[in-house]
């Protein structure tokens, strides 16, 4: 319920968002998000009408309206929903108490694993056609970065004093620019796949935990 409280919040605080007051309001929003992320498998936002989203969710036009003040607005609460469900998920995964005795290279590899599981999955066309309009200046506000700052802090949690002071000082921060390095890998393998490794193969996933956990210098007893 909390969580689903605070995606609820994500949604209303953004700009060109009406706060959805009633159950039945609710639904219809959720709807009309689901159809979105839905048409982005296939294709880009731009080329995706009002109408085609609406017809998606089963809903009139004016519904629409009622709800957001236009497309870009849509798009913004589309972000938003995913980047609260990607924190939400990423705050179970990460439970202090379910990693109490597990060894930091595992909790390394566990951490790149998430990464490519949300870029690989139901989120990657929302992470892709959000990244190319933050690049653009398209985005009112930037919501894939602060969950980005919060996922640092979610598993920083359980890693940071397994890091390596000697190689990173500031071990939060050689953590920071570590995810940055992941997340930079994601997001160009994602756009082009040019290979030489395969983004959807295991080695793939292999090297990058590997190269995760000898940036940060966590070996795999420790």
């Amino acid at each position: 319920m909390k969580r689903a409280i605070a995606k609820a919040k994500a949604i209303d605080t953004t700009q060109g968002v009406r706060p959805a007051m009633q159950a039945r309001s609710l639904r219809k929003r959720y709807d009309l998000l689901k159809a979105g992320r839905k048409l982005l498998h296939n294709r880009v936002f731009e080329d995706i009408s009002i109408k085609e989203i609406c017809a998606e969710a089963d809903c009139t036009v004016g519904s629409f309206y009622s709800r957001f003040d236009d497309k870009a607005s849509y798009f913004d609460a589309l972000i938003a929903e995913s980047c609260q469900e990607m924190l939400n998920r990423a705050e179970e995964e990460f439970d202090e108490k379910s990693w109490e005795k597990v060894s930091a290279a595992q909790i390394a590899d566990q951490v790149v694993l998430f990464l490519v599981d949300i870029f690989q999955g139901e989120y990657s066309s929302i992470l892709t056609e959000s990244f190319l309009r933050e690049s653009k200046g398209g985005l009112q506000s930037t919501p894939m970065r602060d969950v980005g700052y919060a996922f640092i802090n979610t598993v920083g949690r359980l890693l940071v004093s397994h890091i390596n002071t000697t190689l990173h000082p500031d071990p939060l921060r050689g953590l920071a620019f570590g995810l940055q390095i992941i997340y930079g890998s994601l997001h160009n393998a994602r756009l082009r796949d040019s290979g030489p490794i395969p983004f959807y193969s295991d080695e793939f996933k292999h090297l990058l935990c590997l190269m995760f956990k000898q940036y940060l210098g966590i070996h795999r007893q420790s």
